[in-house]
């Protein structure tokens, strides 16, 4: 609970704020991972079977285990993980790193010269279905290295580290660009068990996979009815939603579709694989009710040089760019996001490393100048549920009670909850049920912790033209944003605004999909109570009220370090500019790392020292009806979860049990 054992009060723009004191997270500035209401993990990464260039062990183990790696570089420790790989196919041995990854005695292994050895305890044979490649470029189809290699290593990992390791996907889909996937039925890596569900939906629907064969038992094809046509433009995307139908129809309750750097390649093409528009959207939430339910920001956070490219978007992106590290579909107020959110809509964000490797760094290099290793600079936090397990991670992250957070900005404990009349709390994915009129309560706190894993402590150089001091590896909150929308009713397929048209580069960022959303408070850390924790870390809370009406909204709430009005960063209300322009500042500290691009010899804030220095964090929503109003479909899609899982529960399938470690 949030005790309220003292209360004060503050005037903020259009607001009051009532500030309250109490002790709600368990262990909060410690470094007990136990009682934190959140657990963080990372869904989206890869390793050398397929474009990565670090092995699969080595990526769990630099992601969730704890102090340093025997051969040098921090590990992470995250709560949970699932590895993401590309669908398709790899010529590479993916239990040995890349030569680019510069760690000693380990590099590039190719199938056909390991067929046959046992390494790591695992034994491939040979290269099943459709010949693809001879020689060194002989390649194993994804199918099979999610079974026999991937999986393995993480039955291998996990008693190891007493973490949840997942198997999932970066699904190739067709008609678009990449989804991150994950089917945990058959999934036991404390008893062994298999992800032969995961290959399976890889094998009929990933774009790249060509295979013609699959699993096959003697002479019994065990996956037949694969399509390997209709693989682009509109074709492509009923093929897509055929996929999403077929995991709603399999594992409802087991598995997740989460389009990711949705905004990288543009808008939607009809006759191509790229992009994404809102009906797009629409349709797979529409198809997979409780399998597709958001999008994903879009890693490769520290590619950002002079011409902007941080998450790998050029200007050709939808927006021309990332906008505070996240893409313009989740940064504008008014944006797509909130175009499916005014539906009422579960519809969710989420954030990942998308690791591939540090560009003209190694693997055990502090720097980098493309990714960052899983936990190092994004978190996803999910309910940390009694008897963690895979299912858990799919659970809080369907119910939308997460949250996603860049450079430690805040930790695991953030309450964001609403009330009305004394009644039960709601978070972040609930519907409070309100009667017209009636003040809405709304607290929140978060917890700063007093360090994050950038290796640079010179101040940050994107605060220094406006006088403010703040090292770089010491989190600072400068305000939160609370962010309103009306709901005025999901769109039926077909009616008007149901298909958005819409447009590459900075066009695409001036198209607004729900007019009614706005920053209707803004918080100023200044403006909250605070407490220090022993090891230096501040909790921040506040308590502000909003004012019930007709029509049903939503409240949803990001952070930043930035202060409003900082030049080439935000704009006069806050809003983060295109991030090309954090190049525009330059790196003046005798500090700032060779590696950063420059201009005429003075170095500009780019890669990762930009991603330290532009930090930001994102809550989900919380949803406001008032009484005797229609359900909306985030109730009824959660109303469904729930009818799923007692008829689980009462042995009709088997399904929601699998997923369990």
């Amino acid at each position: 609970m949030f005790p309220s054992t003292k209360a004060i009060l503050l005037t903020a723009a259009s607001a009051s704020l009532a500030l309250t004191q109490g002790a709600e997270a368990q262990q909060w500035g410690s470094d007990g991972h136990r009682g934190n209401p959140y657990v963080a993990g990372d869904m989206h990464n890869h390793n050398t079977c397929t474009d990565g260039s670090v092995s699969a062990g080595y990526a769990i183990d630099r992601a969730v285990a704890r102090g340093v790696a025997a051969g040098g570089g921090n590990n992470f420790d995250l709560d949970w993980f699932t590895l993401g790989n590309h669908g398709g196919s790899g010529n590479r041995d993916c239990r040995f790193s890349d030569t680019s990854a510069n760690l000693p005695g380990d590099t590039t292994r190719t199938w056909n010269q390991t067929l046959g050895q046992t390494i790591d305890g695992i034994t491939i044979t040979s290269l099943k279905g459709t010949p693809n490649g001879t020689g060194s470029d002989a390649k194993m189809w994804r199918w099979q290295s999610i079974r026999e290699v991937e999986y393995p290593i993480i039955v291998n990992r996990t008693p190891m580290y007493n973490k949840v390791l997942i198997e999932g996907l970066e699904w190739i889909a067709p008609g678009h660009e990449h989804v991150d996937v994950a089917v945990i039925a058959g999934q036991h890596p404390r008893g062994h068990g298999n992800a032969d569900k995961m290959a399976e939906f890889e094998y009929r629907f990933d774009r790249a996979d060509t295979d013609a064969i699959g699993l096959v038992d003697g002479e019994n094809q065990l996956w037949p009815g694969k399509d390997n046509v209709n693989n682009t433009g509109t074709a492509g995307h009923q093929k897509a939603l055929e996929g999403i139908k077929w995991l709603q129809a399999n594992y409802p309750l087991q598995s997740y579709v989460i389009p990711t750097h949705t905004e990288r390649q543009g808008p939607f093409s009809p006759t191509g694989t790229k992009g994404y528009n809102i009906e797009h959207f629409r349709n797979f939430n529409n198809a997979g009710p409780t399998v597709a339910f958001g999008i994903e920001s879009p890693g490769h956070f520290a590619e950002g040089g002079l011409n902007g490219g941080s998450g790998s978007y050029g200007s050709g992106a939808v927006g021309g760019g990332t906008y505070g590290m996240a893409g313009i579909y989740t940064a504008k107020v008014g944006g797509l996001w909130d175009g499916l959110l005014g539906e009422g809509r579960n519809f969710f964000v989420y954030v990942s490393s998308d690791w591939h490797n540090r560009g003209a760094g190694g693997a055990r290099d502090s720097f980098t100048t493309a990714d960052f290793i899983p936990g190092e600079y994004t978190k996803l936090y999910v309910p940390n549920a009694g008897h963690f397990s895979a299912q858990s991670v799919i659970d809080g992250m369907r119910s939308g009670n997460s949250y996603s957070v860049n450079a430690e900005l805040i930790g695991p404990d953030l309450v964001f909850r609403a009330r009305a009349r004394g009644e039960d709390w709601k978070g972040m994915g609930e519907t409070l049920v309100v009667r017209p009129g009636d003040r809405v309560t709304l607290e929140m706190a978060m917890t700063i912790p007093s360090k994050n894993n950038s290796p640079y402590s010179f101040n940050n150089p994107l605060l220094v033209p406006v006088g403010i001091k703040q090292p770089l590896d010491k989190p600072a909150l400068d305000h939160v944003d609370l962010i309103t929308g009306d709901i005025t009713g999901v769109i039926a397929p077909g009616a008007p605004g149901y298909a958005v048209p819409n447009a590459a580069g900075t066009a695409g960022a001036s198209i607004v999909y729900n007019p009614s959303a706005k920053i209707a408070q803004q918080i100023n850390a200044t403006q909250m109570h605070r407490e220090h924790g022993r090891d230096g870390s501040v909790r921040l809370r506040f308590t502000t009220t909003f004012t019930a009406g007709q029509t049903p909204f939503y409240i949803r709430a990001r952070g930043t370090n930035i202060p409003v009005g900082t030049p080439n960063v935000t704009d006069s209300a806050g809003n983060p500019l295109l991030d090309a322009n954090n190049a525009q500042v330059s790196c003046t500290d005798p500090a700032c790392p060779a590696h950063l691009e420059a201009v005429n010899g003075v170095k500009k804030v780019t890669h990762d020292v930009q991603a330290y220095s532009n930090v930001w964090f994102y809550a989900n929503p919380i949803f406001v009806r008032p009484e005797g109003s229609p359900k909306l479909l985030v109730e009824t899609n959660a109303d469904l979860a729930r009818r799923l899982s007692r008829r689980a529960d009462n042995g009709h399938d088997d399904g929601h049990h699998d997923g369990h470690q």
